[in-house]
């Protein structure tokens, strides 16, 4: 059996080409900007420049005002936050295993970071009892903590707390990350937004939402498990259509709230179904991010 890094990197040569794996990586490393001696790109004016940066030479040659764009030369470590839980032994939207798309989802751009020289850190657990790792910058520990976290998310494991998670990176990581976040799909904006605002202040925030199975679209011959409970849930529209419409308008809701407030606080966020989904995902959420969008 490949260990999953192979497996990450097997998904990337599948669904990335070259010239897309670069801009993958060169997506990832000019996340955070900064001035310094490393000279990235040119790249259009628009409002809010600093003036300082246009290039008039190149400007007069292109014929509209073009601005220096710069990467940070230093390097920035990569913080995987992971609640787990037996919530994500749950199935996806495709019927996948959930822990197998969120693992997928931190080896990408777990990958990416040790590719870049940053280092790797995870912090997981569940209340009480919060585990963060030492940062590397290896693929051996990459792997490590991937194993580590599919261990974690098994249907005997305690439910995982995200708001505490959060919480503690906030009062205990310090300098500027990337903050990877991997979440089961259900989160509510209320539950996160104040310690969203504080993480923002410090560090640049991406999150994975690992989508949930649609339990009202499911045919009613279909019975579904509650991994939290062990029961099997009974069909919604079976029952009573007007019960699945319900649930259904308060999904969209919540989904709407959170959608709302990672904007209001600039966190890039995608929600993927499958495994499929993963890496055409990632690579468009560093994009909007590489553009400041």
């Amino acid at each position: 059996m490949s260990s999953l890094v192979q497996q990450v990197k097997g998904r990337l040569s599948i669904h990335v080409r070259r010239r897309s794996l670069a801009l993958l990586e060169g997506g990832y490393a000019s996340i955070h900007k900064g001035r310094s001696m490393d000279f990235d790109d040119l790249r259009e004016y628009t409002a809010g420049d600093d003036v300082r940066d246009i290039d008039w030479r190149a400007s007069a040659r292109h014929g509209s005002m073009l601005i220096k764009r710069y990467v940070a030369e230093r390097h920035f470590g990569l913080v995987l936050v992971v609640p787990g839980g037996r919530e994500m032994a749950a199935a996806t939207t495709s019927g996948e295993s959930k822990r197998d798309v969120a693992v997928l989802a931190a080896g990408v751009i777990g990958w990416l970071a040790v590719r870049h020289g940053d280092e790797v850190a995870m912090v997981s657990g569940r209340p009480g009892a919060i585990h963060p790792t030492r940062a590397r910058a290896s693929e051996g520990h990459l792997e490590r903590l991937l194993q580590e976290m599919l261990a974690r998310s098994g249907e005997t494991t305690p439910s995982g707390d995200l708001p505490g998670l959060l919480h503690h990176v906030a009062r205990h990581v310090t300098g500027r990350k990337i903050v990877l976040v991997v979440a089961d799909d259900g989160v509510h904006a209320a539950e996160v937004e104040a310690v969203l605002r504080t993480l923002r202040l410090r560090h640049e925030i991406l999150w994975v939402t690992v989508a949930d199975l649609d339990v009202v679209g499911v045919p009613a011959s279909t019975r579904v498990r509650d991994v939290s409970s062990g029961r099997t849930l009974p069909a919604l529209l079976e029952l009573a259509p007007e019960i699945g419409a319900v649930y259904a308008e308060q999904e969209r809701v919540r989904r709407a709230e959170l959608e709302t407030t990672f904007r209001r606080v600039d966190v890039g966020e995608v929600r993927v179904g499958s495994r499929d989904e993963v890496v055409p995902a990632v690579i468009g959420l560093l994009e909007r991010r590489r553009r400041g969008r």
